[in-house]
């Protein structure tokens, strides 16, 4: 018995590693009075070193990076976007709440439950990306959304931490979108 339960662990410990605790469910881009806008949803499955360091005070930080690049551009080729949208969710214990923050626009939203909050904080519902007037009919677009932990804007003593602990490392696969004008 002790032999398959050491194959068995062997067998799923890269499939541990490579599994993402940050999705991207949904993407998409739509056409709306001359802009794309950008429609995403994320799913935040935080494990448990992350949350505690949440409920005891710490703000964690999400890195969403959005590309928009032509269909079979060649990598000199700059992209038409590149922006990261950051997003933070506190906890304040003395009020119990959590706070999701849009740290671009400074909106912020107050939540009674840490589901709720996490589910603020990956919506993403209507983010204009680009004029139509700067994309070509005659051309295809590709979008690429990413989400991360930004372990830089963790508190200075907790970093070193963050960078050698896999809980720490989170981040999404990237997602894309085929966009048509």
């Amino acid at each position: 018995m002790p032999v398959r339960s050491w194959l068995l662990t062997f067998l799923l410990f890269p499939a541990l590693l490579l599994a993402s605790d940050f999705r991207v469910s949904e993407l998409s881009a739509k056409q709306r009075e001359g802009f794309f806008v950008m429609r995403a949803e994320l799913v935040y499955d935080f494990p448990e070193r992350p949350l505690e360091a949440l409920q005891n005070g710490v703000p964690l930080t999400i890195d969403v990076h959005v590309q928009l690049r032509r269909e079979g551009a060649w990598i000199w080729e700059e992209d038409l976007l590149d922006i990261r949208l950051r997003y933070q969710i506190r906890y304040h214990a003395l009020a119990s709440i959590y706070q999701v923050l849009d740290l671009q626009s400074g909106n912020q939203q107050d939540f009674v439950t840490l589901e709720s909050a996490l589910a603020a904080l990956g919506e993403i519902p209507s983010f204009p990306l680009i004029s139509a007037e700067e994309l070509r009919s005659d051309e295809s677009y590709v979008l690429s959304l990413k989400a991360e932990l930004d372990i830089e804007a963790l508190p200075l003593p907790l970093r070193p931490m963050a960078y050698i602990t896999p809980s720490w490392n989170l981040s999404s696969e990237r997602k894309t979108w085929l966009l048509k004008p």
